[in-house]
């Protein structure tokens, strides 16, 4: 019996904890989260922009269109890298929808639109632009595999598919952190 008593001594001496946030702190994250996104998605943009320049200027420099395997894979890839920029720059604009001056239900209502468009981008679109990316990159190996040297086309390949690899074990990694702050954009009511 004492030691119960002890328990709820304890118990009564805890201080009480702030179980809810003031609505300045959640604005506060919110608008946070925002910009993580808003950065998130100016680095994409960026780094899918630059890389789709140098396969344009590579497919005019190396004279691609006079090989059709090859200028399919590389128009393929090239493609699928400007979609994808597309894509990034939608979501800039309904991101910039997410104004928090706005009442909670209504921001509440747009966040869910753009938790979910985002959703619908990562799961299906990105993995469709992923898949087809590096099928533009196979239909290229045959081709680098007769004009290149066998060590060469080795290293291209292995490079290749291993940099594939990688890039989408960390796609995925961010694609997770985005869907966390999303998820937190989205519960906010």
């Amino acid at each position: 019996m004492k030691t119960f008593e002890e328990l709820q001594n304890i118990w009564d001496q805890q201080t009480a904890s702030e179980s809810q946030p003031t609505p300045t702190e959640i604005i506060k994250k919110a608008e946070l989260h925002t910009k993580k996104i808003k950065r998130s998605h100016l680095w994409t943009r960026v780094i899918l922009s630059l890389t789709s320049i140098v396969l344009i200027s590579y497919y005019i420099w190396s004279g691609a269109y006079r090989h059709t395997q090859f200028s399919i894979g590389l128009c393929i890839m090239i493609v699928m890298l400007v979609s994808r920029v597309a894509l990034e720059w939608i979501s800039v604009k309904k991101l910039a929808n997410l104004n928090t001056d706005l009442t909670l239900i209504e921001y509440s209502k747009l966040a869910h639109q753009f938790y979910t468009w985002r959703k619908k981008t990562h799961y299906i679109l990105t993995p469709i632009i992923y898949l087809t990316y590096t099928a533009g990159f196979t239909l290229l190996l045959p081709v680098f595999k007769t004009i290149f040297s066998r060590g060469f086309y080795l290293y291209i390949l292995l490079s290749g598919y291993i940099f594939l690899f990688l890039f989408a074990f960390f796609m995925i990694r961010i694609i997770q952190k985005e869907i966390k702050l999303l998820h937190f954009l989205k519960n906010i009511s």
